[in-house]
């Protein structure tokens, strides 16, 4: 072979060489790296399956319309239990390499889940966890949902407007419900109410006729039901009716689940207290997405994604960059206007829903 043949091959071997190790460089794991991990968690099974699940496709949505190219999704589902909320948010930290997570939605598992979040600075959105301890837990803790301290106020005021003068509660033994229960009944005191009754059940349990008994033996003229699994709506409203209570039913947004409706007349009439519903845009994308009407908190997490895509879309990598963000983002979303404090929390109105011809209706102010 002649030299200058030898030294053509030579070159040819080298630039076969050097195209290989510069294939080697972008290995699997670095294309890994270069992607943002967001997470979405909730209770995708359980009895408040059909939350997470709303809350999930909103999320999802948004992510949809967005396409964005370096953005990967990972789901954990915590099924309303606070162990699995913190083994799902050390498992997204750790193993997923994520840098911020939308969920979780029932408050305890949001604030077993955030201390992780935090001291990992990972920025967390919760779509529905309305507990006045999540303000404080911490500067990477976030919600797209107004806390209980105004819902609460708007309850008992609505119902000292409306001239009732005698309370009865019944609620979730959780944060949750003893939050907004709290709330209430030192408002509707403040204003020169009667608390009557004050009764907590298990989240999921399926029997309060005992708490029902007593709340009937009380005479109240209304009843304020803090609810968090459609399950127990239906028991307890389906209970109300059997124990023959004659009072006037008012409740949280976890009444508000299109199974109570399957109770026919005997749940008309009843009034819930809401966070203002969604646009009339979104209610038209997520019919077009999913066949349905929107349940509740798909809005909330819509716009929990919604901000987040904006944080990514403005140059975003990090936990820390997206909350940093975050604090100074502010948009008209789904759910209403965002706009984060101090405290990652955001105002947010409230309307009052009735039970109207097998139906929610929403009360005209």
């Amino acid at each position: 072979m002649r030299t200058g043949t030898i030294f053509i091959v030579i070159l040819v071997a080298l630039a076969i060489l050097f195209a290989a190790g510069c294939a080697d460089t972008e290995t699997p794991e670095e294309t890994e790296e270069e992607m943002i991990v967001v997470g979405i968690m909730g209770p995708y099974t359980g009895g408040a399956a059909v939350y997470g699940n709303a809350a999930k496709d909103g999320a999802m949505l948004a992510f949809e319309e967005a396409d964005l190219p370096n953005v990967r999704i990972v789901t954990e589902d915590t099924k309303s239990e606070t162990r699995e909320a913190a083994t799902a948010m050390n498992k997204m930290v750790s193993v997923d390499n994520v840098q911020a997570v939308i969920g979780d939605l029932i408050s305890a598992a949001t604030l077993a889940a955030a201390p992780i979040a935090e001291q990992n600075q990972v920025v967390m959105i919760s779509p529905a966890s309305t507990s006045t301890d999540i303000s404080d837990a911490g500067d990477y803790i976030f919600r797209t949902i107004p806390g209980d301290d105004g819902q609460g106020i708007f309850a008992a005021n609505t119902m000292h407007e409306r001239g009732f003068t005698k309370l009865a509660l019944l609620y979730t033994n959780d944060q949750y419900g003893n939050g907004l229960a709290g709330i209430i009944t030192e408002e509707f005191t403040a204003l020169g109410g009667e608390i009557v009754a004050d009764e907590t059940y298990e989240a999921g349990s399926s029997d309060m006729r005992t708490q029902l008994s007593k709340i009937k033996n009380s005479n109240p003229e209304v009843i304020y039901i803090v609810s968090n699994t459609p399950d127990s709506s239906v028991a307890l409203l389906r209970q109300i009716t059997e124990i023959g209570i004659d009072a006037n039913i008012y409740g949280s947004e976890g009444l508000k689940v299109a199974s109570i409706l399957e109770l026919g007349s005997s749940v008309e009439g009843i009034i819930i207290t809401s966070v203002s519903p969604e646009s009339e845009e979104f209610k038209q994308k997520y019919m077009d997405a999913y066949g349905e009407e929107a349940p509740a908190f798909a809005a909330q997490a819509y716009d929990a994604a919604r901000a987040i895509i904006m944080a990514i879309e403005q140059g975003a990598t990090t936990g820390e960059e997206i909350k940093n963000a975050l604090y100074e983002m502010e948009f008209d979303g789904a759910s209403g206007h965002i706009k984060f404090n101090e405290k990652g929390d955001v105002e947010g109105g409230y309307v009052l829903v009735e039970v109207q011809d097998g139906a929610f209706v929403t009360l005209e102010e």
